[in-house]
């Protein structure tokens, strides 16, 4: 079977930080985190030589103006201490849904690199969340 050279690094990557990938095929891929009493997804897309790391919150609204300003607010704020990782809204499954997400060129992911990021990404979505 031919695996796409992201599926391979990325597998390889995942099992060697300790995580588990629940989906993964040439053009994505989702790993599960259990985290309290859920799973929280969390997305890796690869565009050319940057890996997209994201993890959607359960905050959605049918238009974008629905969301509340003050929790667009809070998320400007943390965005704005940031170095790395970034709150946006993205449409999904024909909703609006505030989403975490990190962009990394993939020539930098070591196996310790790669699970920071899941793992830092899954705790920013869950700290919002609580």
């Amino acid at each position: 079977m031919f695996e796409s050279a992201f599926e391979r690094r990325l597998k390889d990557l995942a099992k060697r930080s300790g995580l588990k990938v629940a989906e993964v095929g040439s053009s994505s891929a989702k790993l599960m985190f259990d985290v309290g009493r859920h799973s929280q997804p969390l997305f890796i897309l690869p565009f050319g030589n940057v890996w997209e790391f994201s993890c959607p919150s359960i905050i959605r609204v049918d238009r974008s103006e629905d969301f509340p300003i003050f929790i667009l607010t809070m998320v400007l704020e943390i965005n704005a201490k940031q170095k790395r990782g970034f709150w946006c809204i993205e449409q999904l499954g024909g909703k609006y849904t505030l989403e975490y997400m990190h962009n990394i060129p993939e020539a930098l992911l070591t196996p310790d690199e790669f699970s920071n990021i899941c793992w830092g990404i899954v705790k920013e979505v869950e700290a919002l969340e609580e």
